[in-house]
């Protein structure tokens, strides 16, 4: 069985190759025949997927490129690089990536990371200015020394400035890249890709070699909040590949969070779109923590300290229901006065401990 899934990957590989990328025609592949090394041997051409719409010269194209193909030499390849090709199937796939509608058939990875930590992308503008990498490096360092690893796509800019505080904080990061693992894009960063790769992982699923082409990005950009719990923006334009992120975020049902920035700045304008659209404003790394339900740091000036007995009360049962409970269900099991309800509620939403949601209030952790 394990040589089996070898040899399925090796031609999995080799099929990438072929096909420049076209995962819609190995899908096909896959579908047609049950098996990438027999798609790799099999005479293709028209009538070989009759019910998918693939150009005659696209197909030509692959079973010319097949000629060209040693698998089993660029299988070595991946050897020689200590690149790993891992299948959806396979037990070390990510968790989070695999719950999404698309996720890829296969990643190619570089480095090792820590699948049981929580995951955060942090994603932006490529031109950040200094307010930008002020917050940019501040949140990051923040997560990073909670141990959360930093998702982002090696990009110049806010990407660029999560992978390095993350690496300053002996954290660990994951890039994910638009082409292939040894083709790092931009140049630029080609020594923090390599850093990367001994404190964290590269990812891709595109085979060595690819290029980074320009519609490569938005199918990248599914990976990077698809690995995450949730994705952050820090500044980003309204047009903007920062947008497309939180946009798949969101229909990959991950939470979306935006720093607010100058009305004045055309870099803000996307970020605080989002947060009008509904994306949870942050101001602190503790607005992060709590949406997700994940530890808050020692010395978080966010504690359930030194609360009166009526906050402890009126916490007690906020936290014991299911559901946003209603002012006057509050004052019902409290049998306090409203007034001293609606005060005391008051304080504890000044202490970010509960929030008004649906219609009540609940516990924020």
């Amino acid at each position: 069985m394990l040589r089996e899934n070898v040899e399925e990957k090796v031609f999995y590989n080799a099929l990438n190759l072929a096909s420049e990328g076209n995962f819609a025609l190995i899908t096909a592949f896959q579908k047609r025949f049950h098996s990438f090394k027999k798609a790799w041997s099999a005479n293709i051409g028209p009538a070989t997927f009759p019910d998918a719409r693939f150009e005659l010269t696209t197909i030509e194209k692959v079973s010319a490129k097949r000629k060209e193909i040693d698998p089993e030499k660029e299988w070595q390849k991946l050897i020689n690089l200590n690149v790993r090709l891992i299948f959806a199937t396979d037990k070390n796939y990510p968790k989070l990536l695999k719950e999404i509608n698309d996720p890829p058939l296969a990643l190619y990875q570089l480095g090792e990371y820590d699948e049981q930590r929580p995951r955060i992308a942090v994603v932006g503008t490529r031109r950040l200015t200094t307010y930008g990498k002020s917050v940019a490096e501040k949140l990051s360092k923040e997560l990073a020394q909670l141990q959360i690893t930093i998702v982002s796509g090696l990009a110049s800019g806010i990407d660029t400035c999560g992978h390095l505080t993350a690496l300053e904080e002996k954290s660990e990061t994951i890039a994910v890249l638009g082409s292939g693992l040894d083709n790092i894009f931009p140049s630029s960063n080609k020594k923090l890709a390599e850093r990367i790769t001994k404190q964290g992982a590269l990812i891709s699923e595109y085979a060595l070699g690819a290029p980074p082409l320009k519609h490569h990005f938005p199918a990248r950009n599914r990976i990077v909040s698809g690995l995450s719990l949730g994705t952050l923006v820090i500044e980003a334009p309204l047009k903007s590949g920062s947008l497309i992120t939180s946009r798949l975020a969101l229909e990959q049902n991950r939470e979306v969070f935006a720093v607010p920035g100058s009305i004045l700045s055309k870099n803000s304008e996307g970020a605080n779109e989002l947060i009008k659209s509904g994306a949870k404003l942050i101001s602190c790394v503790e607005d992060i923590l709590i949406e997700l339900n994940l530890p808050l740091p020692d010395h978080s000036p966010i504690s359930i300290n030194n609360l009166t007995e009526e906050e402890e009360l009126l916490l007690k049962i906020i936290k014991n229901s299911e559901q946003p409970l209603s002012v006057d269900a509050i004052i019902s099991q409290s049998q306090m006065e409203a007034a001293d309800v609606n005060q005391n509620l008051t304080f504890l939403e000044l202490k970010n401990l509960i929030k008004f949601d649906a219609g009540g209030y609940r516990f924020k952790f």
